[in-house]
């Protein structure tokens, strides 16, 4: 028989992601493999719920996103094997989707992560075009570890997005809130 206290705590869990609509969750080491194992789940809840097939696709757009920046730059390893640590869930919201992601980050490229997510959050969707169209002609930034084009690719597939650090035993927690209609 369980600890009648882990017992709550893992009905606590339920309780919590069922009321917060939680169609996905996930928690723990991330890689690339383990991205394309759990796409498929994700893509057939996204199908599940009747969901217009172009709001789908961007609620999936951006969670692949947030996942590839969880296995890119979190600073939070595993020991064994060096894999990237994250949290990243899609919840059904008022009238669409809500994508979260957590994941540690390097102190030296907090300010320049926060700078780049100011200046996203004002831009409107033209100028979103206009910097991801200029990002693929000038070539990822010095230090990505990609085409440099997520949090631009993002910003054009939410209606908003909100984020935020909080500092954690493991370092600075970066905590991504994005909402699709």
């Amino acid at each position: 028989m369980t600890n009648e206290i882990e017992s709550k705590d893992t009905v606590a869990l339920h309780t919590f992601m069922q009321d917060r609509k939680t169609l996905f969750c996930y928690s723990g080491p991330m890689t690339e493999d383990l991205l394309t194992t759990i796409s498929n789940p994700v893509r057939h809840q996204l199908s599940d719920k009747e969901t217009e097939e172009v709001v789908a696709k961007r609620v999936f757009g951006v969670f692949i996103e947030q996942a590839q920046n969880i296995i890119r730059y979190s600073h939070h390893k595993t020991k064994a094997t060096g894999d990237s640590i994250g949290t990243i869930a899609i919840s059904v919201a008022d009238d669409g989707f809500l994508i979260e992601a957590v994941n540690v980050v390097d102190p030296s490229k907090k300010g320049i992560l926060e700078a780049s997510l100011i200046e996203l959050s004002v831009k409107d969707q033209k100028e979103l075009r206009e910097l991801y169209k200029k990002r693929l002609r000038d070539g990822p930034p010095e230090d990505s570890r990609g085409a440099g084009l997520g949090f631009i690719e993002m910003a054009r597939r939410v209606k908003k997005f909100e984020f935020d650090f909080v500092e954690s035993d493991e370092g600075a927690l970066f905590v991504y809130r994005g909402w699709v209609k």
